[in-house]
């Protein structure tokens, strides 16, 4: 098991300006610069992962040492050449959620721009957290994260939280899952990250249309 505290991230202004439709609005907020500021102060980057072999597959399961299971049809389907994956729980801390709820009913923009901040310091992270499994296995690495699509969901954010413990999750990371399978902090991301044959993204399989879409929709229909 391998935790990573106060992660050091590249802030831009241009990459912050790609989440959530901020850029169409840029023009309008003469502040831009002192909030991602603000964002660069109150994250606290944090993350834990470990590798864990690949016992079997069935058609809906992929079957992990230690007795855990996995259970979705996409991940059976992506996983079929891998021997191992990366479960993953990386989170950005409590400090900017606890201001943007502060200065919400007065602030109502910048509470909004924060939390956009927020999302794109947690993708920083996220690329973080693939950039070190790929140099570490040599892998053509493809994330998967429980909630995001219909295939796998979110109720297996508990899974991977017993992979680790709770309390070691909590103790060393600072985040706890929710009876309804909620994570806190907010901005906290949990998956696996493992070796496929093409790349994969979970904005593949959603059709939404969406300000936070990074890759596009894949499906049929």
């Amino acid at each position: 098991m391998i935790v990573l505290n106060q992660v050091p991230l590249s802030f831009s202004l241009e990459g912050a300006l790609s989440v959530g439709g901020l850029g169409r609005v840029a023009n309008k907020i003469s502040n831009l610069d002192n909030l991602l500021d603000q964002c660069r102060n109150l994250v606290k980057p944090s993350a834990i992962y470990t590798y864990l072999k690949i016992d079997r597959l069935t058609d809906d399961v992929v079957f992990l040492e230690g007795n855990k299971r996995l259970c979705s049809q996409r991940l059976v389907q992506e996983l079929r050449c891998a021997t191992e994956l990366a479960p993953f729980i990386a989170t950005m801390g409590p400090d900017l959620e606890r201001k943007v709820s502060e200065i919400a009913a007065n602030q109502l923009l910048d509470s909004w721009v924060l939390d956009n901040f927020g999302t794109y310091a947690l993708r920083l992270l996220n690329k973080h957290v693939e950039e070190r499994i790929r140099r570490e296995k040599g892998w053509k690495v493809s994330k998967f994260n429980p909630g995001s699509t219909p295939t796998w969901n979110l109720e297996q954010q508990e899974v991977l939280f017993d992979i680790f413990s709770r309390k070691k999750v909590q103790d060393s990371i600072g985040v706890t899952l929710s009876e309804k399978y909620v994570m806190r902090p907010r901005k906290s991301l949990s998956g696996v990250i493992a070796q496929t044959e093409e790349g994969y993204h979970n904005c593949q399989e959603c059709k939404k249309n969406c300000d936070y879409r990074q890759m596009p929709y894949k499906g049929s229909g």
